[in-house]
């Protein structure tokens, strides 16, 4: 591998271009092709499953083409089917092929069965997409510190210390390493860096409490554990508080490379997920389960990711596979509440739901109820729940956020506004909060410069967004800028080309453009897109008169 990651190849990471190792050769026989073909095709619309059983079948045909190989791998991987992996590394290596996911494959059972030189040397040879090779260096960094090599936990990830937000995984990483070394002292000062470093990652905060408590300054650990973003966040965090308070340490085993590393993997997959890229973080998500097959945290995660991609059947694949003793046991309850609500089984979910807020065993119960509510437009019921929550958790900007949404909806804008310049004033760099204020202030034509301010900082942060990027266009849109809002509204389809809010957008700035009969095919498929009662009232008075001299305010948010 090389000895820096290349500056391109983490743009790939940072911009999604995580599926080139697709793009080589086709294999020449007829059948194999049209199965690669077909199983292309299924990764391209993340069917890794169906990716997964089309590549294998031609590489039946076909057994030692690379690009097969390589294909199934990743699917197989992204599917959460690690057997099967394990089969395709052993085939591909039978047959010489030195595949960067083949590689991690038995590096990943190398390093969980403590066979550190043999991951080493597997990890040594993996070259290809950054993601690949990012998801090597982090293993590679403690295949070395299972030798008491502990140099490699700097030298394999300095290049990330100094890219957001890559260099907050870089300093939980560094921090672990020193205390699976036993330097405490470099570990604490590592740890506190990370807690700061703008990426919450639990299973980092798990293990710095931890090494608090062991050290001796236990009343520092419980206090770290009871910050409320902490407590109501994760319910492994609350697990760990419990056991501190029972005289515990709060992390149920030490720490150990195969763990470490999958906590490396784990905050990749969320950066990854973060940078709308859930076939790599879904794969890395397999690979941290390989290390630690105990890791719920890893496998809800890898629920949430398949769920986020409409693959339900696998998301409950992953949810069965969960313990009922598992802190990560009422996480699970949640998901599968989102799930009936996906199908359309809304009271079902929401007796879920409330019984499992009803336990008090999982610390988020009560917001995935208040957040179920939000989601079926019952805003009356969510704000009473978020309210209740901000007394218990008042530092937690999440829920300031989540009740000035639910009281915008139900027009108290002005306790909304300072709801949401709360959540800002908690968490000053969050993109969601930043859009949302914004937004609400332009489409209001309240402080219209201090709202298109906002917007553009959102966009800085996070520029895949198709909903900031509209907004940043729906800005410019109600500044009179029509041409520039076409630009930007036409990109944030282009991202989100199946949500209501931004076709209806884009229509408007047709209209406003002079282009009538392309801002009405907008509005018709904004129509197919599920939009809310107000908006579908809205579109199709526009579909009858057209827009009035004036921009209308617009009925709901996104």
């Amino acid at each position: 591998m090389n000895a820096s990651l290349r500056a391109g190849a983490l743009a790939a990471v940072l911009f999604g271009g995580a599926c080139a190792s697709f793009d080589r050769s086709p294999p020449p026989a007829s059948e194999a092709y049209a199965s690669f073909l077909v199983g292309r095709v299924a990764n391209w619309r993340a069917d890794h499953q169906a990716a997964s059983d089309r590549y294998f079948e031609a590489l039946l045909r076909v057994p030692g083409d690379a690009a097969l190989f390589d294909g199934a791998l990743t699917a197989a991987l992204a599917t959460g089917d690690a057997d099967r992996a394990r089969l395709l590394a052993r085939m591909a290596g039978r047959r010489g092929a030195s595949l960067a996911r083949a590689h991690l494959v038995r590096a990943a059972d190398a390093l969980a069965a403590g066979r550190f030189r043999q991951a080493e040397d597997a990890l040594g040879r993996v070259e290809d997409a950054a993601a690949a090779e990012l998801t090597a260096r982090l293993m590679l960094a403690w295949a070395q510190a299972g030798q008491g090599r502990l140099d490699g936990v700097m030298t394999e990830l300095e290049p990330l210390s100094a890219m957001r937000p890559y260099g907050g995984l870089f300093a939980y990483q560094q921090a672990m390493g020193f205390d699976f070394a036993g330097r405490d002292a470099q570990a604490l000062s590592a740890y506190s860096g990370a807690n700061v470093s703008g990426l919450w990652l639990a299973p980092g905060i798990e293990r710095h409490a931890d090494l608090l408590a062991r050290t001796g300054a236990r009343e520092q650990a419980g206090a770290l554990l009871a910050v409320s973003e902490n407590r109501a966040g994760s319910a492994a965090l609350a697990h760990a508080l419990a056991r501190l308070q029972a005289g515990q340490n709060p992390a149920a085993a030490r720490l150990n490379p195969a763990h470490g590393a999958a906590i490396g993997l784990y905050g990749l997959a969320a950066i990854l997920l973060r940078e709308s890229d859930p076939t790599n973080a879904l794969a890395t998500l397999t690979l941290a389960l390989m290390l630690d097959p105990g890791f719920d945290a890893a496998r809800l995660a890898a629920a949430e990711a398949q769920s986020g991609i409409g693959h339900s059947a696998a998301a409950r694949a992953a949810l069965a596979a969960i313990g009922a003793d598992s802190p990560e046991a009422g996480g699970a309850r949640v998901m599968e509440a989102w799930l009936l609500l996906g199908e359309g089984r809304a009271e079902e979910a929401l007796a879920l739901a409330r019984a499992n807020a009803e336990t008090g065993l999982d610390p988020r119960g009560r917001r995935a109820l208040a957040d179920l509510y939000r989601n079926l437009e019952r805003w009356g019921e969510a704000e009473p729940i978020y309210s209740e929550l901000i007394a218990q958790h008042p530092r937690d900007w999440r829920l300031y956020f989540a009740r000035g949404a639910a009281r915008e909806q139900l027009d108290r804008w002005r306790e909304a506004e300072a709801d949401l310049r709360r959540a800002l004033e908690l968490s000053p760099e969050q993109p969601e909060v930043m859009n949302y204020l914004g937004y609400s202030w332009v489409d209001r034509g309240e402080r219209l410069d201090e709202g298109m301010a906002l917007i553009q900082r959102a966009a800085e942060i996070r520029p895949l967004s198709g909903a900031i990027i509209d907004s940043l266009g729906w800005a410019y849109f109600r500044r009179g800028d029509f041409a520039r809002a076409l630009e930007y509204l036409e990109r944030a389809v282009e991202m989100e080309p199946a949500d209501a809010v931004l076709n209806d957008h884009l229509g408007d700035a047709f209209w406003r453009m002079g282009r009538r009969i392309e801002a009405r095919f907008q509005w018709r498929r904004a129509l197919t897109l599920s939009p809310t009662q107000a908006m579908r009232a809205e579109i199709e008075a526009k579909l009858e008169h057209g827009l009035p001299a004036l921009a209308p305010r617009r009925a709901g948010r996104r």
